[in-house]
């Protein structure tokens, strides 16, 4: 059975017409398994026809033989035995291969579709028919079915827009054959069932009906019961379990097992077996044996004129395997199932219909979520070119001056150069190198023009390329004699007096004209002795006037008709060149985005890239692009994308992605970057990393040091905004007078995560922030002193107990500023952030405090907030130290160069922080900082006016909670930087809906609206569980469970995880309601509640008098 609304397939095999096919096709089957596209447990199987003819029905015996053989096998059987049929759900695709219009066939035609993000498995990818098909089967027909096997055609577009609800017990046993209602003008040209009334019994089977066969077989149409329609044959089977045992028994059955590989290395002759004129009809509850053995029902005689169209010999021997067919299987029960909400294309040889297909898909009108339809699917396409909006471009990159007229569809291409391409005109398959000879060149309208890859001569396989021309409205099968028959859409004697061509260079001159059509004219020249024949011929052949020298040189050149091309393709070769033309496709992408700072997500395509093998050409795209960048932000998105493709390469085998980044072989590198050697860092790392690709745990390793070179590189890019700090000299305090700095803590009420570097100046940020004191104190404080000795005193927590004192007697004692877990490491890098020491003079730290100062400083901070508050302590802890060094070393300083300067400390410390906090905090009452994409990184702050009412009413109504739980920002940091640089689009949406809810909220309190603000803030906390899941403990869901009812809004401040929960109550001066909901909840012993009140001053410095 399927899980999750899908059939765990046991097994699925494609038919191909030849090994080298099935081989390509095979690989292309794993790489959709790796991608998570098939079932990991699905047996995967290619077969090959045993012989050119086999047919349908052949072909699906030999398949059904060749997965039995692997499933008895696996189940640890010596010889086939069909008792592996009655636990295994199989599917059996037929792959034809011949198609005018996609050189590898009808299954694999690319559709203008991509994976929606819903249903992309995290990977980009071609949608191509096959797949289409695939999906439908597994998630939409065979949900609940019982064992069997499943045979279905590539050859038409199936679309069912909702999961079928069959009653599997009617077909436990028998055969299910499965029709789409159809108007009688489409059906007279397909095969229909005639069934029996109210039980779908199938009667018969007919095809090319005419009026008399299409009323024995019309029934109701499910979408207008005034009407009639035709049940269609639409090329899906389901065999029972039972029924799938006696067509395999057939494999032993002497003539019919000509249909196998086991006849073929018998040495027995072929014969061709049509499944559903064959196998099927003699199921069917009307057909007598005469008829069906006859052969006069099969599509190997022409009813119309009343003659076989096989040789004599055949027809007996297709009479012997009919009344065995008939023998076996006569008596196996066949019903048919309708599918009422669907629809059928058989993909013609029109090129009119192929376009149709395309440009309008049959299977869009009823499009599935997991499906995305749009007009550039994996295309790059260069300003200079233009599209036309009804124009679809698939695995293409057009570069230069492309123009592309409407209705027009170019797939597998790369195109460079300035070329016009006219309307309703399919471009497909040209490559670079034949582009350049389509530069400067006009294609008219209603032209579809091709590339083929060709293996020619037998064994020897001389590959070659081929293109062909035609128009729109050609038909291929149309004899020459008639009017209708036409070449690049004129008729054929306006082609032969433009170009001075005879027909009988097209055609033998013993071939009569009814017999010469499109599809077997010798037109398209494929090598000549003398010279290179290519593009530059067919595009004479479409529109060029007469011409002695290229008219000589076409009629020396070894020429093929498009029947011809088709019978000599590539398969495995055009696949390739389909990939490879992927990756170029995807690597000119990758670029465009970097360098252009798109929010485009590229871990689809690099996750692809790791599957399908060119992931190292990725990561020289990746260096390439970071070294020739001038933007550190650039470079940092670089190596983040880097690190996400060695995370790809080493999969799911190379343990957590989070982990230390210091190994002592990358150090080099990253002191070049530290150094502003951005270049040779990059080169440095790229040559570092070439040690590390051998094994998983060694990729995931070096992804983890890319993240940390990234990091170094984000901490420059934010280091720009130093420009912004500006500090200008005054007379320095006295000596041994305090200089004291306190300061509220701060809440982000709506906004936050968007003050975080790269996404604050990737995108743009705003957060709203209050400034507050909790039970009416400033918890948050720093004091300095100037001292007569030439040393820094440093003493954390002072306030406290336990508090920890460091001294610096030398400036090696101060270089471990950098390691935020280094005793005074946020005091250490203040003294160097306030340019109080020079840790790169020549001085040592007695000189320059002797010089500068005349003495050394004692320096004193704390803060009476638990560890991860959540309330910004760190930040606005940083903003007091500076202000109190300023003050006391001599130097005048504004709001803003505050703001600016604590950022910039924050990267010094390598702890990576935004500037929400310092905002919140420094600043007194409500304000909005924002600042604007880009580089360098300006924050500007707004305050949010409020009247006095509303401050009342905000400290009457918000209440703190500590949830007793630490929150770790930096362990969170990490998993949304990663999810940000990854540009998954749900981060990129929810960043836009947090600056929008920052802004909401501020005109909320504008307005003294608490209710919409309590909106903002429930808001705020599920887009910060979108940002950062599992953010929420569970103590702090339950709490909020029960406090719902009876707040506003309410939210975990800073990143989340633990720390302060704020609450904005309904009722003011709720702290005892609150306190009375919380003691019933589990997990809460260890909370404590707190008031708050808004503080109306923010940061204040005051000197000892």
């Amino acid at each position: 059975m399927g899980d999750a609304g899908a059939t765990k397939w046991t097994a699925i095999a494609l038919t191909c017409q030849d090994i080298q096919t099935a081989q390509a096709v095979q690989k292309e089957l794993e790489y959709r398994q790796r991608k998570g596209q098939i079932h990991k447990d699905a047996l995967l199987l290619t077969v090959e026809d045993p012989q050119a003819r086999t047919g349908s029905g052949g072909a699906t015996l030999n398949a059904l033989l060749v997965v039995a053989e692997y499933l008895s096998q696996r189940k640890g059987h010596t010889v086939v035995t069909s008792d592996v049929l009655f636990d295994a759900r199989i599917l059996i695709l037929h792959v034809s291969r011949e198609f005018p219009y996609d050189s590898c066939g009808r299954a694999w035609t690319t559709l203008p579709v991509q994976p929606a993000e819903s249903a992309a498995v995290g990977y980009d990818s071609l949608i191509t028919n096959l797949d289409c098909l695939l999906h439908t089967i597994t998630y939409k027909i065979s949900i609940g079915s019982p064992a069997g096997v499943w045979v279905c055609s590539t050859d038409m577009l199936l679309c069912v827009s909702t999961p079928m609800e069959i009653d599997w017990q009617e077909h436990q046993s028998g055969v299910c054959v499965f029709a789409v209602p159809a108007a009688e003008d489409y059906a007279k040209n397909h095969g229909m069932y005639r069934l029996q009334k109210e039980s779908n019994v199938v009667q018969d089977l007919m095809y090319h009906g005419g009026a008399t066969a299409m009323k024995m077989c019309s029934i109701p149409d499910p979408q207008d019961p005034l009407a009639k329609a035709v049940p269609l044959v639409s090329g899906l089977v389901f065999f029972s379990a039972r029924a799938a045992e006696r067509l395999l028994s057939l494999h032993v059955v002497p003539v019919l097992d000509a249909c196998t590989y086991v006849g073929l290395d018998s040495g027995v002759k072929p014969i061709h077996l049509s499944l559903f004129f064959d196998i099927l009809l003699c199921m069917g509850n009307d057909v007598t044996e005469e008829t069906f053995v006859s052969g006069e029902l099969s599509r190997d005689y022409d009813k119309i004129n009343r003659k076989w169209l096989i040789e004599g010999s055949e027809v007996m021997a297709m009479k012997s395997a009919r009344s065995l067919l008939w023998k076996h299987l006569r008596g196996i029960g066949m019903k048919a199932v309708i599918m009422k909400d669907s629809s059928y294309s058989y993909m013609t040889t029109s090129g009119a219909d192929h376009m149709k297909n395309l440009i309008k898909c049959p299977l869009e009108v009823k499009t599935d979520e997991h499906l995305l339809w749009s007009q550039f699917n994996h295309a790059y396409v260069e300003d200079g070119c233009s599209v036309e909006d009804t124009s679809i471009v698939i695995n293409s990159a057009l570069e230069g001056a492309i123009q592309v007229g409407p209705k027009t569809v170019i797939s597998h291409c790369h195109l460079k150069g300035a070329i016009q391409i006219g309307k309703d005109s399919l471009i497909s398959n040209i490559d670079i190198d034949a582009s350049q000879d389509l530069d400067q060149h006009k294609l008219s309208s209603g032209i579809l023009l091709q590339g083929f890859q060709l293996q020619l001569g037998g064994n020897t396989k001389h590959l070659c390329k081929a293109y062909t021309v035609m128009g729109k409205f050609d038909s291929l099968q149309t004899a020459y004699v008639k009017g209708t028959s036409t070449f690049c859409n004129s008729p054929w004697v306006v082609f032969l007096t433009r170009t001075g061509i005879d027909k009988e260079d097209l055609w033998p001159v013993h071939q009569t004209d009814y017999d010469r059509t499109l599809f077997n004219a010798k037109l398209f020249p494929i090598w000549n002795a003398s010279e290179t024949v290519g593009i530059k011929e067919i595009l004479w052949l479409e529109g060029g006037e007469q011409d002695e020298v290229m008219l000589q040189r076409w009629r020396t050149s070894w020429r093929l008709s498009l029947q011809e091309i088709l019978s000599c393709i590539d398969v495995p070769g055009e696949l390739s060149y389909r990939r490879a033309l992927f990756s170029t496709v995807g690597l000119c992408k990758v670029e465009n985005v970097l360098k252009n700072n798109k929010n485009v997500s590229l871990l689809p395509f690099f996750k692809t890239a790791a599957v399908e093998g060119y992931a190292e050409q990725t990561l020289s795209k990746l260096d390439q692009v970071a070294m020739t960048t001038d933007s550190p932000g650039v470079a940092a998105r670089c190596l983040a994308c880097i690190a996400d493709v060695l995370g790809a390469m080493a999969g799911d085998k190379g343990g957590l992605r989070s982990g230390p980044a210091a190994n002592q072989a990358f150090q080099d590198a990253f002191q070049l970057l530290r150094n502003g050697q951005i270049s040779n860092g990059i080169q440095a790392l790229a040559k570092e990393r070439s040690n590390w690709l051998d094994r998983p745990e060694l990729l995931m390793r070096a992804a983890r040091h890319y993240e940390g070179a990234e990091q170094i590189l984000i901490c420059q890019a934010v280091m720009l905004s130093k420009q912004f700090v500006t500090v200008t000299p005054s007379e320095p305090t006295a000596m041994d007078k305090w200089v004291t700095g306190t300061c509220p803590a701060r809440i982000d009420i709506s906004g936050g995560w968007t003050d975080t570097p790269s996404i604050t100046y990737e995108r743009g940020g705003a957060v709203i922030d209050a400034a507050i004191q909790v039970d009416g104190k400033r918890p948050i404080g720093a004091k300095v002193k100037r001292i007569p000795e030439l040393q820094l005193i440093l003493v954390l927590d002072s306030d406290q107990t336990h508090s920890v004192q460091v001294t610096c007697n030398e400036l090696s004692d101060l270089a471990d500023y950098c390691n935020p877990k280094a005793p005074g490491a946020l005091l250490k890098a203040a003294f160097c952030c306030a340019e109080v020491i020079n840790l790169s003079s020549n001085q040592t730290l007695q000189e320059q405090l002797q010089e500068k100062y005349g003495g050394g400083f004692e320096l004193h901070t704390w803060s009476n907030l638990p560890h991860g508050s959540g309330l910004g302590t760190s930040s606005i802890l940083a903003g007091a130290v500076l202000a109190v060094l300023w003050k006391a070393s001599g130097k005048c300083y504004d709001h803003q160069s505050l703001i600016h300067a604590v950022l910039h400390l924050e990267q010094m410390l390598t702890t990576g922080g935004g500037w929400q906090d310092q905002v919140g905090g420094l600043t007194a009452k409500i304000n909005i900082g924002h600042c604007k994409a880009g580089l360098p990184l300006k924050v500007d702050m707004d305050p949010v006016e409020i009247s006095e009412d509303t401050v009342k009413k905000f400290n009457d109504h918000l209440l703190l909670v500590y949830t007793g739980k630490t929150r770790l920002a930096r362990n969170l940091l990490q998993d949304v930087l990663r999810n940000w640089h990854a540009k998954a689009p749900y981060i990129v949406e929810n960043c836009n809906q947090l600056v929008e809810n920052a802004w909401r909220c501020v005109d909320a309190f504008k307005a003294g609206d608490f209710e919409e603000v309590g909106v903002c803030m429930d808001t705020y906390w599920r887009q910060k569980k979108v940002m950062a899941p599992g953010c929420e403990p569970l103590v702090v869901q339950r709490m909020m469970s029960v406090l719902g009812p009876h707040a506003y809004g309410q939210a975990l401040a800073g990143a989340g995880g633990g720390g302060f929960m704020y609450v904005l109550t309904k009722e003011p001066n709720a702290m005892e309601t609150v306190k009375e909901i919380l003691a019933g909840v589990e997990g809460t012993e260890d909370i404590t509640i707190h008031t708050v009140t808004l503080d109306e001053e923010g940061l204040r410095v005051e000197v000892e008098e």
